[in-house]
């Protein structure tokens, strides 16, 4: 095994200088012998084994292993058997497309410079030493250009070793613009291409075709820059070609367009996932997603969705509460999966915000609880203070007819008591022995008492002997349920109770009004204003169930019926 010569110490600022100006020097000889002269081989053979020492791509403390070591010696045989001004001219591109990619952003200016100056080296010597060798015998070539091609070497390596004298940086820079690199390879073909183009088909020279290919590619590149940034309201080719790149060819504009306008739309962020994701399900090249949302505020989140199909590519993103597998057919490119990160992120975003929605909703029902609290406390005081008065009334010996009195507690005492109970109904809160079980003829027979005078159908099934059920949970949900259906006006109201070995389960059902789609998919989740009240019972009713292990649900909604139903989990 070795490695690549790695500088340290004081020889540091040497190293890469020195190795650079080597391997162009060596470049320069075999380019004069010839690729096809054992000489040139070997000089060749030579620049390869300094360009390996030399290269800013792969780090000096990598280790060869000894098959990496006989595949990198096969391969420079191969090219040692078959050189020729072909593949010189292919190697010529590629140390454009090095030397290129330092260019633009290497820190010191003193390295950069020599970079230049070797990228200068090369473009030089590709167009005076190895095309015209491809073309000698097709067509007549001026040997001045070679003769300067061979003797611009010698400016260009004295100020490189010039350069290199100086103090090295204290670290080489690892960036590579990859960008640059590939502009400037594609601008040294067009020009070589064109040189080519112009001799063959209009028949000029090499010199005056090589003049004519550059002035072509100056004004191309001119004409681009001219369109390229905004003007006059033209918003450039640079803005179309950045969002095309960010688009990664697909839809990306699009889709982030119907996300904000599903977030006006829809009002539960889980609806908003699924929409939003069932769009980018449609995707060019996109088998399927699964996606489950877990809020990091302790609340429930939602289970686990899927759409679509599973493949073996698949590529795992996570942003705040979102947890998304996105399924491809072929594995994602790096941009591909940048742009899901992005687009995860934005609908991350949106579900946060519709997440903190429901929570200020949500606080802003509980803020009408209290105040409801405080309308029914006054309304309590208000009591205390009729009975004060009939006591006092009572108490007060003036003379009044007893008689009199009596019919006067007998006319208000009863109204007070009943707003009384009332009240204490409507803030008091299920205690714990509360949810105790009962026995259920028992609960049956206090709830036919209280809505005797409602026209309701009511319907026992089962074995009942020796049943029991929580109190305080069924009453809570059946008066919330028959209140309702009577505020509907519903003309056929039937409960019903169903004993089974996991328990009794309830169930009310109304041939009422349906509950609307949206209304129905928030109705337990959130609580729900109506035109007769603040609609939280059932959103209270369904978080009362939760804690007693039961579980309410909307078993029906439809134009023949609208049906709850109350059971254990």
């Amino acid at each position: 095994m070795f490695t690549f010569l790695k500088p340290s110490g004081r020889g540091s600022s040497l190293a890469r200088p020195a190795l650079l100006l080597l391997l162009l020097l060596l470049l320069h000889a075999a380019l004069l012998q010839g690729p096809l002269t054992l000489a040139g081989k070997a000089l060749l053979l030579g620049h390869f084994g300094a360009v390996l020492l030399w290269q800013p791509l792969v780090s000096g403390e990598r280790e060869f292993s000894p098959a990496g070591t006989l595949v990198l010696v096969l391969v420079l045989g191969v090219l040692g058997v078959f050189l020729s001004w072909g593949v010189l001219m292919l190697w010529g591109l590629v140390l454009v497309g090095i030397f290129g990619g330092k260019v633009f952003h290497h820190p010191t200016l003193r390295v950069r410079l020599s970079y230049w100056l070797a990228l200068m080296y090369v473009v030089v010597a590709l167009v005076g030493l190895m095309l015209p060798q491809m073309l000698a015998g097709v067509a007549e070539l001026p040997t001045m250009l070679r003769s300067f091609a061979a003797w611009f070497a010698l400016p260009v390596c004295g100020l490189i070793a010039v350069l290199g004298l100086g103090p090295a940086p204290e670290r080489e820079s690892a960036e590579v613009d990859v960008v640059g690199a590939v502009v400037l390879v594609l601008v040294v073909m067009g020009v070589l291409l064109g040189a080519l183009a112009f001799m063959f088909v209009a028949g000029s020279d090499y010199l005056t075709a090589l003049l004519q290919a550059l002035g072509s590619m100056a004004l191309t590149l001119l004409l681009l820059a001219l369109v390229w940034g905004p003007h006059r309201g033209f918003a450039g080719l640079g803005l179309e070609v950045s969002r095309r790149l960010l688009g990664g060819g697909q839809t990306f504009e699009l889709w982030l367009r119907e996300v904000a306008d599903l977030a006006l739309r829809e009002d539960l962020p889980e609806a908003l996932v699924a929409a939003a994701l069932a769009r980018l399900a449609t995707w060019r090249g996109v088998c399927g997603l699964s996606w489950q949302a877990r809020p990091d505020d302790g609340s429930a989140g939602s289970g686990l969705q899927r759409l679509g199909s599973t493949s073996l590519h698949v590529t795992r993103l996570t942003h705040g509460a979102l947890q998304l597998e996105v399924f491809t057919e072929q594995a994602l490119t790096p941009t591909a999966a940048w742009q899901f990160d992005l687009m995860l992120r934005i609908l991350a975003e949106f579900h946060a915000a519709k997440l903190q929605a429901q929570r200020l909703q949500a606080l802003s029902f509980l803020r009408a609880v209290h105040e409801t609290g405080a309308r029914t406390t006054h309304e309590i005081k208000n009591l205390l203070q009729s009975l004060d008065m009939l006591c006092h009334a009572v108490l007060t010996d003036d003379g009044r007819d007893p008689v009199a009195v009596q019919a006067l507690l007998g006319q208000q005492l009863p109204a007070i008591r009943e707003r009384l109970n009332e009240a204490m109904l409507s803030i008091r809160q299920p205690r714990p022995d509360d949810l105790r079980p009962q026995p259920l003829l028992r609960w049956w027979a206090a709830l036919q008492a209280r809505h005797v005078d409602a026209r309701i159908e009511y319907v026992l099934e089962g074995e009942l002997a020796g049943v029991s059920v929580p109190a305080a949970l069924f009453d809570c949900v059946a008066d919330n349920l028959l209140r309702n259906a009577q505020d509907k006006q519903a003309s056929v109201i039937r409960v019903r109770v169903q004993a089974a070995e996991k328990g009794c389960s309830l169930t009310v059902m109304n041939d009422g009004v349906p509950i609307e789609e949206a209304r129905a998919a928030r109705l337990f989740v959130q609580p729900l204003a109506s035109d007769s009240g603040l609609g939280i019972g059932l959103y209270q009713a369904s978080r009362l169930a939760e804690s007693a292990g039961y579980r309410l649900t909307l078993d029906e909604n439809a134009a023949s019926g609208v049906s709850f139903g109350l059971r254990p989990k």
